[in-house]
């Protein structure tokens, strides 16, 4: 059976047993495999986020040194994301505003987490701004300190392209090293998610019952309604700012999104894409040789949508009322961390653990948006390279190409 099936399907069990459990006894056995899990994901997620992010600067200096569209194409990624998560972070409230729980089922939820998912502590905008440059990134990494670290992993990785050619490649090897071992980790981590998220679902389901149920089902409606009008933006931004006819573009991105929608994978769509944005959108050579293959490693343009819109119903599902500051909070963490992203199944959500620890939300949420992921995800991997194709259109309009529709 296909993983996501598999994963999907301990979800439902476990949440129908959930709803009809009879014994707490049961329910204090299964509660501590789901906390063991959601442990055992969050264990390398920080060195994975400092390599990465390290690793990544550095490469992406050298590169941008051998090519101007490297760096044009990455403010692009940038502008997109940050577009798209101003808009979006405020919205996904009101989009899940039908919502609403009894008080006595989020506070029993609540009460199951682990002591590490407690609420954090209420920073003011300024207090929340100097924090950002740790005095001790050890400590900001022990203390799960996200958005500090990935500072300092910045400084640091654009301190690593002034170094001689010598120090820079033993250190981005090292790093790239020890994140391709980190992610062999997490997919074994991964391998026994169906375990895990029964766990969790069990517990879903005893403590908000039948509620959640429909929590998740506007959930998933809201996720799938979000990420089509995101995508009917970047068809806008084509046209209007990109100057290709949406005719053409459309057509130029259907084989690819058909895979995409049947495959779930961004890669493998990648030879259909760019074979349609060369035939018929007829962009530079260069620009498409940079710009796909680079979005396809680094630019998720759904996390935009779908990261806020998982957190508020996590923050639903267990009573946890979070302050704008902290939404302001995760949506820069949002456009910082997306970039970090592993090439795995849900690697999305992993990189967001340490996000939602900072901002007082319970970890051992991220199984729930794991195992409900199967259907929006087929819309997430089209927006994806949906968002590559514009991007690339976007990037050649700034370079001088582009032809009025």
């Amino acid at each position: 059976m296909n993983p996501a099936l598999r994963v999907f399907a301990a979800f439902v069990i476990g949440l129908v047993l959930g709803m009809v459990a009879l014994s707490d006894t049961l329910i204090k056995i299964v509660e501590p495999i789901g906390t063991l899990w959601i442990n055992a994901l969050r264990m390398p997620i920080i060195p994975l986020i400092v390599a990465l992010t390290i690793s990544g600067v550095a490469s992406v200096e050298n590169a941008r040194q051998a090519s101007t569209l490297t760096l044009k194409a990455i403010l692009v990624f940038v502008a997109l994301l940050v577009v798209i998560t101003a808009v979006a972070t405020p919205l996904a409230p009101v989009l899940l505003s039908g919502l609403s729980l009894d008080p006595a089922s989020t506070e029993a939820l609540r009460a199951s987490v682990s002591a590490a998912s407690a609420p954090a502590t209420k920073l003011s905008f300024l207090d929340w701004a100097l924090s950002l440059v740790p005095t001790n990134p050890l400590k900001a990494a022990a203390d799960g300190a996200l958005l500090p670290l990935v500072v300092f992993s910045i400084a640091y990785g654009l301190a690593l392209t002034k170094a001689s050619p010598t120090v820079r490649d033993t250190q981005v090897r090292f790093l790239q090293g020890v994140a391709d071992t980190l992610i062999v980790l997490i997919r074994g981590v991964l391998f026994v998610a169906p375990v895990g998220v029964f766990a969790l679902s069990y517990v879903l389901g005893a403590r908000v019952g039948t509620a959640a149920v429909k929590a998740v089902a506007l959930y998933i409606v809201a996720m799938i309604v979000s990420i089509s009008v995101v995508i009917v933006l970047l068809y806008l931004l084509a046209w209007l700012v990109g100057r290709i006819a949406l005719k053409q573009f459309a057509a130029a991105l259907l084989p690819a999104q058909a895979i995409a929608l049947s495959s779930r994978s961004s890669l493998a769509a990648l030879p259909a894409l760019i074979d349609g944005v060369r035939s018929k959108l007829q962009l530079s050579q260069p620009v498409v040789s940079v710009v796909l293959p680079l979005g396809a490693s680094i630019f998720k343009i759904n996390s935009a949508v779908t990261w806020s819109l998982g957190a508020v119903l996590i923050s639903v599902l267990y009573g946890v009322h979070v302050e704008p500051t902290g939404w302001f909070i995760f949506g820069v963490g949002t456009v910082l961390l997306s970039f970090t992203t592993p090439g795995i199944p849900s690697g999305g959500f992993l990189v967001q653990a340490p996000l939602y620890a900072t901002i007082g939300l319970p970890v051992e949420g991220m199984g729930i948006l794991i195992a409900i992921d199967l259907i929006p995800d087929v819309f997430k991997t089209a927006s994806n390279v949906t968002g590559y194709a514009t991007a690339a259109a976007l990037v050649d309009r700034w370079s001088g190409g582009g032809k009025p529709s």
